[in-house]
């Protein structure tokens, strides 16, 4: 019986990035929109990204203890990017629905096998799809007043 593959300290150390990313951008969007669900909301997805990177970190931790993980955000994605450019708070909740659409493709199209970090990565993607459908749960409750007022 073929052995499973385990995951690199490359792939592990760039799950962790995208992570570091989404936290930094989340962070953002809770500067950038006004209600107090929407930044609850934000806040939250800070809370779990920044989870997600550091249940990544032990993963990397077990497969090379003298690695140097990053704490911070190193830029691999254009999460931040987009988000920083923004001012409306709308606008925000528009991009960041963009942005899951895309964490959640990222996670569809990897490589899967039977590891840890497959297990985990499902997990990861659960939750993606979770904040993509509390967001656009957000977005339709933007609309209802403005369709409302027309």
């Amino acid at each position: 019986m073929d052995r499973v593959p385990e995951p690199t300290v490359e792939e592990l150390l760039h799950w962790v990035a995208c992570e570091r990313d989404a936290a930094w951008a989340a962070k953002l969007s809770v500067l950038r929109v006004r209600g107090f669900q929407e930044i609850a909301h934000f806040g939250a997805c800070v809370r779990e990204h920044e989870r997600h990177a550091d249940e990544l970190a032990q993963l990397v931790r077990a497969v090379d203890r003298q690695c140097e993980i990053p704490t911070e955000p190193p830029f691999v994605t254009r999460d931040a990017f987009v988000v920083g450019d923004i001012d409306d708070g709308r606008a925000v909740l528009h991009a960041m629905a963009g942005l899951e659409h895309a964490r959640i493709a990222r996670y569809e199209e990897r490589r899967r096998g039977y590891s840890v970090l497959d297990a985990l990565l499902e997990r990861h993607l659960s939750d993606a799809r979770a904040r993509l459908s509390a967001l656009e749960q957000l977005r339709a409750a933007h609309r209802v007043p403005r369709e409302a007022a027309a």
